[in-house]
């Protein structure tokens, strides 16, 4: 009879154990589980909130603006629409051979220039710069000292604007008086642009659009973020500029 309860004690010693490792496994599998799909619900939920944002741009750029509204059933942006620029702007990066329009409506002071190659690259960079005047358009072209033939040097060294450090810079850039644009194309690689007026006070140079999407579940939500800038002038795009300064005509070519 001993045996027999010693050996009923080891059986249910052994039950009580297989108990706890299952219980401790479904435990941990539930757990998880949980966490597996709140990371879902947070990837889905981001998606949707990049979405919305997007939806946002798109909205507010319309003919017809809206700044704000509800996309689908838990979804929202909200855009903010600004113009900056007025005493300086800082824009970019562009691409080698990409055009920013500068707005001289109505500016008769002082142009400074400044310029740097984008973060992510290096290597020397220069501006072909060109005052439109109804009358005609005054070229200049500034470009460190080996960068090639036909450009006037600028200062070189380290210059501040608006809490950013340039490379290049050029004040006073020549104009005619009353001309309503300063087109600055990009030469070298990806370039950051800044300009100033030295005197006087432009108009508002850059509208700036800044959108958010937000996804809400339950009390939390998520957010996602995107910005867009154009030039506030009526900016050729650049496919035109090879017609505009050629006088001639954009062909297609079949290949």
């Amino acid at each position: 009879m001993k045996k027999v309860k010693r050996d009923s004690g080891q059986i249910a010693l052994m039950l009580v154990l297989i108990m706890t490792v299952i219980g401790t496994a479904a435990i941990s599998l539930a757990g998880r589980t949980v966490v597996e799909t709140r990371v879902q619900e947070v990837n889905v939920d981001s998606s949707q909130a990049m979405l919305a944002a997007e939806s946002g741009l798109e909205r507010a750029l319309a003919p017809t603006p809206v700044l704000s509204g509800t996309v689908g059933t838990n979804a929202t942006f909200n855009v903010t629409d600004q113009t900056t620029g007025t005493s300086y702007a800082i824009v970019g990066p562009f691409a080698n051979g990409e055009i920013w329009e500068i707005n001289l409506s109505g500016f008769s002071g002082q142009l400074n220039l400044y310029w740097d190659s984008a973060p992510t690259s290096g290597g020397a960079r220069g501006v072909y710069v060109s005052g439109v005047h109804s009358t005609g358009i005054l070229d200049n072209a500034y470009a460190p000292s080996g960068f090639g033939n036909g450009f006037t040097t600028p200062d070189t060294g380290s210059y501040s604007l608006g809490g950013r450090n340039f490379t290049y810079r050029r004040l006073a850039v020549p104009y005619t008086a009353g001309s309503t644009v300063m087109r600055v194309m990009m030469l070298g690689g990806d370039t950051i642009l800044g300009f100033q007026a030295g005197t006087g006070t432009l108009t508002a140079q850059v509208r700036q659009l800044t959108s958010v999407g937000t996804v809400a579940r339950g009390n939390e939500s998520i957010k996602q973020g995107l910005g867009y800038y154009e030039s506030v002038t009526d900016q050729v795009p650049g496919v035109f500029d090879f017609a505009l300064y050629s006088g001639g005509d954009i062909v297609q070519n079949s290949l």
